[in-house]
């Protein structure tokens, strides 16, 4: 939930194949490579005709998991060519799930406890990270219930209206200068306000000092343990929290709400919230390996953690409930600022999953409405 110009507002709102051409009106043809061979076919491609309606968005990605069974939809509205398997998507919230997962990770390699006192992994004396005599623990980081402030900084008006006349090459800058030793430096100011573990608020900076920690624990960049982690374990090549030039040619141009192309400016620091990309193929991939939960990682991440006022469970970074008809569910949805909206969703006990990328940012509540579409009718 970061970056380019809309990334930044958002920023700093919070500080203050087979293609077939299918008409769908007179001046819109959505390019798919969808066979249209069976009953799931059908429904994919009528709810996805219905969603592409909208001028914002030129890409839709669908990946489903029926019974087990993977299918991948990829659709185009207007000219240009048809998203592929491999084509770069911005997973937006969805980045917390896979921190979610190396802090998994390092408690089945007995590195870590959850209960642990974040401070025991932190350089110098940090008095200020508890509350009454409660300390911080590293689960509280994961599932949202830290207390700690929601930006690692106050920043005044002045320098907020300063940033945002910005170019595109200072604000790269902007972000990448803020590092994690940034980060720790400012948390030396951190004030809580609540005891941590008892409170759910949605913490991207939270994230961000969970990923500093397991820096620490490691003695290696985030990127290179997540990437490695994925690769080696999961066989997940092309998900990584930051891309070379040549590979940000394969990331789609990301869209606002009015369907206006936005730049790409990613956050390479520390100051707001996880990044992470990745293409159709490889979150499939990822879904697979979350309903087997064969990896330890995996299945230790799904495990409720904390449960909050409105009665969902929160894991490492997921969040676990109900559909209204009783179907239970473990998702994550993401929204960044220069472009993209994600959704997944894991259904356990039908040993089925629904993953859409798309390359605007027009709202979440489209493509939970397209979820709903598809699940009603599975």
């Amino acid at each position: 939930m970061k970056t380019t110009y809309f990334a930044l507002s958002t920023f700093l709102l919070i500080l203050s194949t087979c293609c077939l051409g299918q008409q769908t009106d007179a001046t819109i043809v959505i390019k798919s490579n969808n066979p249209l061979k069976t009953p799931l076919d059908s429904l994919v491609q009528r709810a996805a005709e219905r969603y592409m309606q909208s001028p914002a968005t030129f890409d839709l990605s669908i990946g489903i998991i029926n019974k087990g069974v993977s299918h991948q939809y990829n659709f185009h509205r207007g000219a240009g060519a048809l998203t592929q398997d491999v084509t770069y998507f911005g997973l937006g919230s969805i980045a917390k799930t896979f921190v979610g997962l190396l802090l998994a990770q390092a408690v089945v390699e007995k590195k870590v406890r959850l209960t642990d006192d974040i401070r025991k992994y932190l350089p110098g004396d940090y008095p200020n990270l508890q509350y009454e005599g409660h300390p911080v623990r590293i689960v509280d980081l994961a599932n949202h219930t830290s207390a700690l402030p929601h930006m690692s900084r106050d920043y005044a008006d002045t320098f907020i209206d300063s940033i945002t006349k910005l170019k595109p090459a200072a604000l790269r800058d902007f972000f990448r200068i803020y590092t994690a030793d940034s980060l720790l430096r400012d948390m030396h100011h951190f004030t809580l306000d609540t005891i941590p573990g008892t409170s759910y608020r949605y913490n991207g900076n939270a994230m961000m000092v969970l990923i500093t920690i397991l820096q620490q624990i490691y003695h290696q960049p985030y990127n290179q343990l997540i990437t490695g982690l994925l690769d080696k374990q999961l066989g997940m090549k092309n998900t990584k929290p930051q891309l070379t030039a040549a590979e940000e040619q394969q990331l789609l141009v990301g869209h606002d709400a009015n369907g206006k192309a936005l730049p790409f400016i990613p956050d390479d620091g520390f100051r707001a919230a996880p990044s992470m990309f990745s293409t159709p193929a490889d979150m499939l991939t990822y879904a697979a390996a979350n309903l087997s939960e064969e990896h330890p990682a995996v299945k230790l991440s799904h495990q409720s953690t904390f449960t909050n006022t409105e009665g969902m469970h929160i894991g490492l970074s997921w969040m676990i409930d109900k559909e209204t008809n009783g179907l239970p569910f473990i998702m994550h949805t993401g929204r960044d600022g220069f472009g993209f909206t994600s959704l997944f969703y894991l259904y356990p006990t039908i040993k089925s999953a629904i993953i859409i990328l798309v390359n605007d940012n027009s709202g979440e509540g489209r493509v939970a409405d397209l979820k709903q579409e598809l699940i009603s009718n599975l």
